[in-house]
């Protein structure tokens, strides 16, 4: 469904904010224009610098311990999924300064990347209330995955802050022409949905990749619903194939992958593979179970601005009264 689950978040002067900061991320002259556009807005604001993705977790809880009453993020989407496995839940909004690689939570969303926009919506957009899901008891708000794409991933780790999404396009050419089939049982809701040999297990909670890909076209992030795709692909012909269908939004046409969508998720592979959630390789599983939290993540948006499934973004009127 098309969502416009909006609703006013307009902030008092003073209101906490908190901000959580990868300081290999976010370049000086953002960030003095972010403390300047909070402070432009009366925010009474408190500043975390963090030096990995992951310790947004641990700094997000202190926020909310200190009773922050906005969260902002500034990172890529490792950082911003670490940040929402503590924010899930709680009800507190938060706001995001892309400045990672990729961005997918960010460009999916259409939130406000400008500092000035971002304090702006803060104090009289609205928030956006959507879905987020746990894959082995952690949150994720994008992907989870394993085969394939954490490979992928896992290369490109090392020069992806050299490379841009350059390192992910080289990582997954040379993960393609050699990556071998695996074991898979996958189940959806109780269903098997396949058994047998994949080279790739995907499940989503957004379906847009980088440059528009649409690896679930039906995704939204607020349907209370994964998407799933198990990908039997070998070599560069059959993942073109693949990538093809996906960039013409109709991935199923190559004959290559299993699609289906459902709430809880169980995977079971043949050994122990790396597995990746938003972009972030999280260690070697056998099994992956996974469900959907619906309406656990309020997110800042730009007022009077959703996304919709056929376009990037879609105008609504800003903060529809009686919204939830």
């Amino acid at each position: 469904m098309t969502s416009d689950r909006t609703s006013p978040m307009s902030a008092r002067p003073g209101e906490r904010v908190a901000v959580v900061a990868h300081e290999r991320k976010l370049d000086a002259g953002t960030a003095a224009e972010l403390r300047q556009a909070l402070a432009d807005e009366g925010f009474d604001v408190s500043w975390m610098s963090i030096a990995k993705g992951s310790a947004a977790t641990r700094a997000t809880q202190r926020a909310l311990r200190h009773g922050a009453q906005h969260v902002v993020v500034a990172g890529g989407d490792g950082t911003v999924r670490a940040a929402v496995h503590a924010l899930a839940g709680t009800g507190v909004p938060l706001a995001v300064v892309p400045a990672g690689t990729a961005n997918l939570f960010a460009g999916a969303l259409g939130v406000p990347s400008e500092p000035a926009s971002i304090a702006a919506a803060m104090r009289v957009g609205c928030t956006r209330s959507l879905d987020t899901a746990r894959c082995n008891g952690m949150a994720f708000a994008v992907m989870a995955g394993t085969g394939l794409d954490a490979a992928m991933i896992d290369l490109a780790d090392e020069a992806k802050e050299r490379l841009g999404t350059l390192a992910y396009v080289r990582a997954g050419v040379r993960e393609a022409r050699r990556r071998a089939p695996f074991g898979a049982s996958v189940k959806v809701d109780g269903e098997l949905l396949f058994e047998g040999s994949a080279t790739c297990v995907l499940v989503g909670n957004i379906g847009t990749l980088k440059g528009g890909v649409d690896a679930f076209p039906a995704a939204e992030p607020d349907d209370g619903m994964l998407d799933v795709a198990v990908v039997t692909a070998e070599g560069l012909r059959e993942w073109g194939s693949l990538m093809l269908g996906a960039v013409r939004h109709d991935p199923a046409r190559s004959g290559h992958v299993h699609l289906t969508r459902g709430t809880r998720i169980k995977v079971k592979l043949d050994r122990r593979h790396r597995f990746e959630l938003d972009g972030g390789t999280k260690g070697r599983t056998d099994r992956l179970r996974m469900r959907i939290v619906p309406d656990s993540l309020r997110v800042v948006v730009e007022p009077g601005t959703i996304v919709a499934p056929e376009t990037a973004q879609a105008a609504v009127p800003p903060c529809p009264s009686g919204s939830i």
